[in-house]
């Protein structure tokens, strides 16, 4: 069994308190937790309190942009959506053969992570990290995940994202 890596946590949260502004919590979120777990791409979606959509807030995607406009409805077929309904996270090896989605082509792997991120329980978004090779994600990255998307929950709240 894969061991956590406790430095790896504690320096990943001590970026995160040290986080003066939205923008560099963001982009520690989606930098330093996918290198951490080793992950290819990670988006963070926000749930929109009027609307109930999700936003995408950031993410390390080279092919989305800066589009703000990206957002997910409670309709939309999507994993994230599965997540919330679910409401538990999701750790999947192969999202095609698991839940029976199409693997889109920008991923070299079918293995995801769908994080729930929480504040007093209630759903505020959807961490997500994706494409990890060779073998894909274990149970451990997500502990590991699951562990910072608690924490990235009261941080949002702090910087008023969550609820907002």
């Amino acid at each position: 069994m894969e061991e956590i890596n406790l430095d790896k946590i504690y320096n990943l949260i001590k970026s995160i308190k040290s986080a003066g502004s939205l923008e560099s919590l963001l982009g520690i979120i989606t930098q330093e937790l996918p290198a951490a777990v080793g992950a290819r791409y990670c988006s963070l979606f926000i749930k929109n309190p009027i609307s109930g959509e999700l936003e995408l807030k950031a993410h390390n995607h080279q092919d989305i942009g800066d589009d703000p406009f990206i957002h997910v409805s409670d309709n939309d077929r999507s994993t994230m959506n599965l997540a919330i309904s679910r409401g538990s996270s999701l750790l999947i090896k192969d999202i095609e053969q698991e839940i029976g989605y199409h693997n889109k082509d920008k991923y070299s792997t079918k293995s995801f992570m769908c994080l729930l991120i929480k504040d007093d329980n209630n759903i505020e978004g959807v961490l997500n990290l994706a494409d990890k090779s060779p073998d894909g994600f274990t149970r451990q990255d997500m502990l590991f995940s699951t562990i910072i998307s608690e924490i990235i929950g009261s941080y949002l709240k702090r910087f008023g994202i969550a609820n907002a």
